[in-house]
């Protein structure tokens, strides 16, 4: 391995100028750390970081060497910061936004088929298995996936170093963060599809995208050793776009999962669902509005006319209401009638395609 802290010259009238700049530590440390995460983000976590030279740094990063020794004296400390930085950009990369978009998309098209029982749950299905394929293939080809894939693996295996703790805290803390908001998003998709949480989840979604998650970056690794398996498609449930289409595994994994976490919500009213979600498709077509709860912007305070007065309905229904803006109503079960109602299906997403 090369020794990141070489000696090599990168001297010249610039360089001198930048060091009479007298530029803080603190600047200092973050420039070249930020120069050090874009070259493991353009090529992956590698073993031994024998592609970081110091100097090559200290040269892209316009700081001054004496400073950069200062901060870090050997070539273990510099690794064991740069570690807790690629741990915590990692983590913060994991939520997709593109699948989001994509259950949206979905979602937008189909908007007065939700008013018929047997179509809403195909709409759901058409989601799960579009939008779980894409995650998937995200995932597996996702550099901050990859490298959250190999700290985690360095980590279990007893890595020996003084940032353990503070890498260990930077992945939890960056995991805990995109599981709440793809919680965020579940309850609310869920809710705008008819259904909600069985009654021992209390409320809480988390649990329930923790398994989504697992299951997909499971896959992900699995992929690497069974591709044949998991990179097949499957016959699976009817969706409104074909009555017998293609499933990838992912998706049919997440529709077991459904069934034993959530169920179908009595107060869903249907016509409140379509006009909030017709007010928030106006809004998207017009640039008014670019995300949807847990994307990148929320979307939960689109209200079309009436629906605040809907949503003071749902939160009278009691906790875990809110999660469901203009959802349920508190009135008695939906106008689809208790005839045909389908199985307890919502949507699933995971991570990031960096």
């Amino acid at each position: 391995m090369g020794d990141v802290f070489s000696t090599h010259s990168d001297g010249g009238a610039g360089y001198a100028q930048q060091r009479r700049a007298r530029i803080r530590a603190s600047e200092v440390r973050r420039r070249v750390l930020d120069v050090a995460l874009e070259r493991v983000e353009g090529i992956g976590l590698t073993i031994g970081f024998e592609h970081i030279v110091m100097d090559d740094l200290i040269r892209e990063a316009g700081v001054p060497r004496s400073s950069t020794y200062r901060l870090w004296d050997s070539k273990e400390a510099f690794v064991a910061d740069l570690l807790v930085e690629i741990a915590s950009e990692t983590s913060n990369k994991l939520a997709d936004n593109e699948t989001l978009a994509i259950s949206e998309g979905i979602l937008f098209a189909n908007i007065d088929r939700l008013r018929s029982a047997d179509d809403r749950v195909r709409v759901m299905y058409e989601v799960i298995r579009v939008a779980l394929e894409h995650n998937y293939r995200a995932v597996i080809e996702s550099v901050p996936w990859q490298s959250y894939v190999g700290l985690s693996a360095t980590l279990l295996s007893q890595m020996e170093s003084s940032a353990r703790h503070d890498i260990e805290q930077a992945l939890r803390s960056g995991s805990s963060d995109f599981i709440d908001r793809m919680a965020e998003f579940h309850g609310w998709f869920s809710g705008i599809l008819g259904y909600r949480l069985k009654a021992e989840w209390e409320g809480d979604y988390r649990p329930y995208a923790v398994v989504i998650s697992a299951v997909v970056e499971g896959l992900g690794l699995r992929h690497l050793g069974n591709p044949q398996l998991v990179d097949a498609t499957y016959r699976g449930p009817a969706t409104i776009a074909s009555d017998d289409p293609e499933w990838a595994l992912p998706a049919i994994a997440l529709v077991a999962i459904l069934e034993r976490f959530l169920e179908q919500d009595p107060d869903y009213d249907v016509e409140a669902t379509v006009a909030l979600l017709e007010a928030m498709k106006a809004q998207r077509e017009t640039g008014a509005v670019t995300g949807i709860p847990g994307g990148s912007e929320s979307d939960a305070e689109v209200q079309p006319e009436g629906a605040e007065a809907q949503r003071d309905g749902a939160e009278a229904q009691g906790e875990g209401a809110e999660a469901q803006p203009a959802v349920g109503s508190g009135q008695s079960a939906s106008s689809d009638g208790p005839d045909g109602d389908p199985p307890a299906h919502g949507v699933g997403v995971a991570h990031e395609r960096g």
